[in-house]
Parts: structure tokens; C-alpha cells; sequence
């Protein structure tokens, strides 16, 4: 079973695999994945654009260990006057080119695992047909009186407004409840601080650079709507704006605002920050992570101290995560 090539998943020799990240909401999404990969409990993944819902599908079907494929649909991409001939297949005859019975891609989807990205999507009168195959495993084609047997686990992704979705009436309860055997929800970048400077290094490492000094604040210093994505296509950008291989902190916050949907300034942190934001960890990590002890030993005020940690892009949970476990790079 192959994986595609994706910085964020390590996928080692011995076939087993892990998605790269170090926030504790990412862990603890990664852990219930893994907890369920092999059941066949369908899963729900919820979050916003770019935070990783294809990714973890992907990871998913390969711990579950299926020997089926992977079949990867975008609902909100069908053509709405195809979506059913795409996911049921159709008789010959069904419509204006159909020269022949084709299987859909809910069939190709047999041993394996169907991932239905922006499920959400769907035409109201869809939704309830898909509904009809999960609940009694047999699909039917387009203009065909015979039913087929498949058997596949489902793996859904929704943006996270999809409670709102519900309460609407665009997204059937009936089928969120069938497809929501497992829900895992992935929280926006803005909320991982912890992952910000792993990723960017993975990215960077990929297109052969490096990052420089004052990269982790720049990189603290903005929201990244557009999450992994945006900070991806950032990173790419800053390489190509790099002098050499190392990705300067100036070349980063130029590649965010060249990518912003409006204009943007990120300052770019001046010479000194880097060992400031070194001696406030340290002093950090040698108080157990206690801040009003180390805003004493610093000499300035507990929020001092945490608009400092802020500005110099430092992650004070993900320091107190090294301290818990001893880990810290």
C-alpha cells in the first residue's frame, strides 16, 4: 500500500506511519485515528480549509490496512447534473453519452475506503441516496433494476460550520449521523503555535532550504487564515525570495504579505530577539513552566512576560509540553 509523498506524513520502511505535528489538539486527533483506523467505524473529519482532513483520510486508510484503494471524491467539485452517474456508475443509456455500463465511484470504492471531501456539498436528493447505500451496503446504478453488494469504509470531511449546515437543512442529520460513527475534528493552524515551526521546516526541507533566525516569530505573528495550505505556499514562496538556502526571516513576512487577501504588514524581529526568546525560555523551562516565577526572575510583569512569549513567537504550551515529557528541540 503506497502513500503519496507528503512531508507531513512520515511513512517509514517497516510500513507503518505517523502525520507530522506536535500540538496537543493534533496529537490527540492523531491518537483517536490511529485508536480507530482498523474498526470499521465511518469517520467524520470536521475543520476548516487546509487544516489536513485529506491528509488524515489518507492516513487512516493506510493504518486501517485495507487492501482495497482509496477512492478520493471532492462533492463540492461534481458537476451537479452528473453527481449521481459519478457516484452510483449508469447503465448504457442512462443519458446523452453513456455508451456503456460504467461502474460508479462508490464501486471502485469495494475492499477499500471512499473519502467524500466537502460532503457537505451534495444535492439534498444525493444525500438521501447515499444514505440508502451505507445503510444496506448495495448500490444501483443509473436506469439499471439491479442492485450490487459493495463493501467499503466511509470516510467523510466537512468544514467546520456543519452544525449550521444541519440546522439549515442543506446537510441531512440522517446521513451527518451515519457518517459521524467517529468524528475528529482538527483544529485551525492558528490554534497549534506548537506546529508552526515544524511545518515550515518540513516544507523548507522539501524545496531544499532552511529557516533562518527570526523565522518562529514571524511565523507567530500572523493568523494564517488559509492554514497548512497557506503556510505551505508561503514557505515556497520565501524560497524562491531567499538569498542561497536559508529562509530569512525578512524573505518569510515578504512571502505572507505576497499571499495576504489584502494588504498586510508582519514585522520582521530585530538582531537580539533570537537570544532574547532563547534566555525566556530558558528561564521558562527552569521555573517548571511557572510564568509568574519567571516574570520575577526576568524582572518584568506576568503580562509583560506573555506579550514577550507572544512577540518573539514563543509557544509557552508547548514549552510546558517539553517539560512534561522532556523533549525539547
Amino acid at each position: 500500500m503506497t502513500i503519496p509523498s507528503n512531508p507531513l506524513f512520515l511513512h517509514r520502511a517497516n510500513g507503518d506511519g505517523a502525520i507530522l505535528c506536535a500540538s496537543p489538539a493534533m496529537r490527540q486527533a492523531v491518537a483517536r485515528a490511529r485508536q480507530f483506523a482498523a474498526t470499521d467505524l465511518s469517520v467524520l473529519l470536521v475543520g476548516e480549509t487546509g487544516t489536513g482532513k485529506e491528509l488524515f483520510a489518507r492516513a487512516i486508510h493506510h493504518w486501517s490496512g485495507r487492501r482495497g484503494p482509496l477512492v478520493d471524491v471532492n462533492c463540492g467539485a461534481l458537476p451537479r447534473d452528473m453527481v449521481e452517474g459519478i457516484l452510483f456508475g449508469h447503465r448504457r443509456g442512462a443519458f446523452t453519452g453513456a455508451v456503456e455500463d460504467a461502474p460508479g465511484l462508490i464501486e471502485e470504492a469495494h475492499g477499500g475506503t471512499l473519502f467524500l471531501d466537502e460532503v457537505g456539498s451534495l444535492p439534498r436528493d444525493s444525500q438521501v441516496k447515499l444514505l440508502r447505500v451505507l445503510d444496506s451496503g448495495e448500490v444501483r446504478r443509473l436506469r439499471d433494476s439491479r442492485t450490487r453488494r459493495v463493501a467499503f469504509r466511509t470516510i467523510a470531511a466537512a468544514q467546520a460550520d456543519v452544525a449550521a449546515r444541519i440546522a439549515t437543512g442543506d446537510f441531512r442529520r440522517d446521513l451527518f449521523q451515519r457518517l459521524a460513527g467517529l468524528v475528529i475534528e482538527l483544529a485551525p493552524l492558528a490554534q497549534r503555535a506548537e506546529d508552526l515551526t515544524l511545518l515550515a521546516a518540513a516544507f523548507a526541507r522539501r524545496l531544499g532550504a532552511t529557516l533562518g533566525e527570526g523565522v518562529a516569530a514571524v511565523l507567530h505573528r500572523y493568523t494564517w487564515p488559509g492554514n497548512v495550505r497557506e503556510l505551505q505556499a508561503a514557505v515556497t514562496r520565501a524560497a524562491r525570495l531567499a538569498t542561497g538556502s536559508v529562509i530569512s526571516a525578512a524573505a518569510l513576512a515578504e512571502a505572507i504579505a505576497l499571499g495576504a487577501p489584502g494588504p498586510i504588514t508582519i514585522p520582521v524581529p530585530l538582531d537580539g530577539d533570537e537570544e532574547e526568546r532563547e534566555r525566556l525560555i530558558a528561564v521558562y523551562r527552569a521555573h517548571g513552566g511557572n510564568a509568574r516565577l519567571t516574570a520575577s526572575a526576568l524582572g518584568i510583569s506576568r503580562a509583560t512576560f506573555y506579550r514577550r512569549a507572544r512577540d518573539l513567537g514563543v509557544s509557552l504550551d508547548a514549552v510546558r509540553e517539553a517539560i512534561r515529557t522532556s523533549v525539547w528541540s
